[in-house]
């Protein structure tokens, strides 16, 4: 069997090497340390910078052990898991250097990179005027995001990068909703605005979409729910009131005066 070392950053961490997925984490930073170089794209992390994205709330201090432990731990943790001697297998090693340390990784698969991988290609496609290929790819990228990054981990670092996938996903959603409209492809559309709404809850565009979609299938009292779930979320946890263009689309979609149209783009 070739070797094989496939890294999942959305939802919970899980690292499998060669189908096992890796369980025992004997210092829990030692996990940590591993998910802040896998970010780091193979480049040299200062030792005090480490230290700093690990434990904020400690003072760095080059005679502190805790990163000492964390770094002894995770090459342990890497050597049981096996190194293979073929030169071109997948490999995850961590290097020590005068300053401080890097990954090198070489060969693995890491979900969120290949999300951004897929979302980029999708995004050449479109621009080439090849949308089917595009399309593919935007799907693909879509169904690959299972979960929000690294979910439970609260640390500054990974909230950024959490927020930059959110970000890339929601675009990615926006994309995949105007080219199954233009495809007639309606319960597509739905599953692809509640996607949205799942990412951001007072996202209007999303609900209006899904009123509209309703409102085709002549699902009024799903046009009358979704309305209904969009005023309440904007009144009850911001304070705010629906747009005047939501309330006219919802207005419109009971009386049967919409078109598909009335809703692109989002």
């Amino acid at each position: 069997m070739e070797r094989s070392i496939r890294i999942h950053m959305f939802g919970s961490f899980r690292l499998v090497i060669d189908e096992q997925q890796v369980g025992r984490w004997r210092a829990g930073k030692s996990r940590d340390l591993l998910q802040y170089l896998l970010l780091r794209d193979g480049r040299e992390v200062p030792r005090s910078t480490l230290y700093e994205a690990l434990w904020p709330d400690a003072a760095w201090s080059s005679n502190s052990s805790s990163l000492k432990v964390a770094v002894h731990m995770l090459r342990r943790v890497l050597a049981e898991a096996g190194e293979s001697s073929d030169p071109d297998s997948p490999t995850l090693r961590l290097v020590t250097s005068e300053l401080g340390y890097s990954l090198e990784s070489r060969n693995i698969w890491l979900d969120c990179d290949v999300f951004e991988e897929l979302t980029d290609r999708g995004m050449r496609a479109e621009a080439a005027g090849h949308r089917e290929e595009a399309q593919r790819f935007f799907r693909e990228a879509a169904e690959l995001y299972e979960d929000d990054f690294l979910v439970g981990v609260h640390t500054e670092w990974a909230a950024l990068r959490r927020e930059w996938l959110r970000s890339r996903l929601l675009q990615v959603l926006h994309k995949l909703v105007n080219m199954d409209v233009e495809r007639g492809e309606l319960l597509a559309v739905t599953h692809w605005c509640r996607r949205m709404i799942e990412l951001e809850p007072f996202h209007e565009e999303a609900y209006r979409t899904l009123m509209l979609v309703h409102a085709q299938l002549g699902q009024l009292n799903q046009v009358r729910r979704w309305y209904e779930l969009c005023t309440g979320r904007l009144r009850d946890e911001i304070g705010a009131a629906p747009a005047a263009t939501t309330v006219d689309l919802y207005r419109r979609a009971m009386r049967g005066a919409l078109t598909l149209r009335d809703s692109i783009p989002l």
